[in-house]
């Protein structure tokens, strides 16, 4: 049998891990949504075409909300298992982490959809949640994985 023994203050990555990055996923699905409609791009369609996008600026803007949407996928799943994973040594550190890491994402958003910089390079205003993911990854693999790898 194995005894996991979470620390005092894991509630922090679990809130962070469980709640914030769904919810900000939940956002990114709301703003797709709402912005296909007025892109006028119907399902099962993923994105606008070239020529819709040059017809129709709430295409590109759509599109923008689109990959946005699918980058925050391919990274918010294993953020979330990084935090909670890494919360088990550094649960502080972690749920500052995912924090910041929620933080930066929700600036990708916003800088990639509503700043209006051509090929969504406003979304260089929250390329900063690489590096705190990095840092996520960090703690889990030197702290964590180390301690579990150590019998």
């Amino acid at each position: 049998m194995i005894t996991i023994t979470l620390p005092e203050n894991y509630g922090a990555p679990i809130a962070v891990a469980l709640g914030a990055i769904p919810f900000l996923g939940f956002i990114h699905g709301s703003i797709t949504t709402s912005l296909r409609k007025a892109a006028k791009v119907p399902y099962p369609h993923s994105y606008a075409t070239i020529e819709e996008c040059k017809a129709n600026p709430k295409a590109e803007q759509f599109n923008c909300a689109q990959r946005a949407h699918s980058n925050f996928l391919e990274n918010a799943s294993q953020t979330m298992l990084f935090t909670l994973v890494a919360g088990l040594k550094y649960p502080n550190a972690a749920a500052i982490a995912g924090a910041a890491w929620v933080f930066f994402r929700s600036l990708f958003l916003y800088g990639y959809v509503y700043s209006g910089k051509p090929q969504g390079k406003g979304r260089m205003m929250g390329g900063f949640f690489w590096l705190v993911q990095g840092a996520l990854w960090g703690m889990t693999v030197f702290g964590v994985a180390k301690d579990l790898l150590t019998f």
